[in-house]
């Protein structure tokens, strides 16, 4: 009778044990995020929008810096929450923006070629739903540092070209690679502006059908959504007040243009150029949310930052579950498990897995 009692004991702290580590690497992630939905708004008609899962710096560890423990810690964690939410809500299309790399500009050929590798294998994705990502500075190098090969490689791994215009389900998308809107004569920034001229040109012509030829314009006119890794200027992040802001005193220090956020002169030349409805990029690991007006053109839009994906940069990171038609579109900020509430967790299901054992004298009473 006894041996048969310390038997049931072992089984089940076996089974609680088990039971612990599952709940808490793997079904937590569906937990957490199946508390947060798609958006929507009397506005958008079901079946006739795009939903958009959007996350931002995933800062995937390279040869040289951190820890193999840290790196497989960080990558597992975020694979089991990109595929929560790909399982649980089925978006139509996936923006990375920017940084999906932590060392990717000092990276040789066979070191990038196993970083792509990686980044696949964890945001693996079916072939019905789509990628599409931006170049963040870690990936490519800023501006200063940038190299040809380093900017090529992303582009043709990637197909990520400096300016891409996107047409999902008639929304217009500008995806940009803010490394390219120094606004100096480098190539890459020759060529952005060129693509955005031309691209501005088209849209135009697409509002104003009767001032164009219309076989130069084979889509339909509304104000297109920018992705982009970098902010809008902005001198600080003082102006943010969301929850996942900067704390202070960090919110109220002085962005370096060009480095921190998009310079004056280079946001006034997308704005004029593209007339956004709405902008969303990453960069500083933060959340954010800014009303943006220009009364010259008559247009005014919000301004999303989206904070980073990745527990290296964050105790609790985040995404935006996103649903966008031409006319308007609706916002979620969805959270992740925090890293304290997952081990909480594990804590309080191990005690409670001993005090049961410990008060129960048999499986069948």
């Amino acid at each position: 009778m006894i041996m048969r009692r310390v038997t049931q004991k072992f089984l089940i702290l076996i089974f609680g044990l088990l039971f612990t580590y599952f709940y808490c690497e793997y079904l937590i992630y569906y937990v957490v995020v199946a508390q947060c939905s798609w958006p929507t708004t009397e506005r958008l008609i079901e079946g006739q929008y795009l939903k958009s899962f959007i996350l931002a710096d995933t800062h995937l560890l390279g040869p040289y810096r951190g820890h193999w423990l840290d790196k497989w810690r960080r990558e597992f964690q975020m694979q089991q929450a990109f595929q929560a939410v790909i399982t649980l809500h089925k978006p139509d299309v996936v923006f990375v923006l920017g940084d999906l790399f932590d060392e990717g500009e000092w990276t040789n050929e066979k070191q990038f070629q196993d970083y792509v590798d990686r980044f696949h294998k964890l945001f693996k994705l079916p072939n019905d739903i789509k990628m599409h990502v931006v170049a963040g500075n870690h990936d490519i190098g800023f501006h200063h540092n940038l190299r040809r090969f380093s900017t090529k490689r992303f582009v043709d791994k990637f197909q990520a070209p400096s300016v891409q215009h996107l047409v999902l389900k008639s929304s217009h998308f500008i995806l940009i690679n803010s490394m390219a809107l120094h606004g100096d004569s480098c190539e890459l920034c020759l060529d952005a502006r060129h693509s955005i001229n031309r691209i501005s040109d088209a849209m135009n012509c697409a509002e104003n059908v009767e001032k164009c030829n219309t076989e130069q314009v084979n889509f339909n006119y509304s104000r297109p959504i920018i992705m982009q890794h970098f902010p809008l200027y902005r001198v600080s992040d003082a102006a943010c007040t969301e929850p996942d802001a900067p704390p202070l005193p960090e919110r109220n220090k002085k962005f370096r243009l060009k480095i921190d956020a998009l310079s004056k002169e280079s946001t006034t030349f997308l704005i004029k150029k593209l007339k956004p409805r709405a902008v969303f990029g990453g960069h500083t690991h933060h959340g954010c949310k800014l009303l943006h007006t220009y009364k010259d053109l008559k247009i005014e839009f919000l301004e999303y930052s989206v904070p980073s994906f990745s527990w290296r940069n964050r105790l609790d990171p985040k995404f935006m579950l996103v649903t966008i038609s031409p006319e308007t579109y609706a916002v979620n900020k969805c959270g992740l498990p925090k890293e304290g509430t997952i081990i909480l967790t594990a804590m309080i299901m191990i005690f409670a897995l001993v005090i049961f054992i410990s008060t129960k004298r048999t499986i069948g009473r």
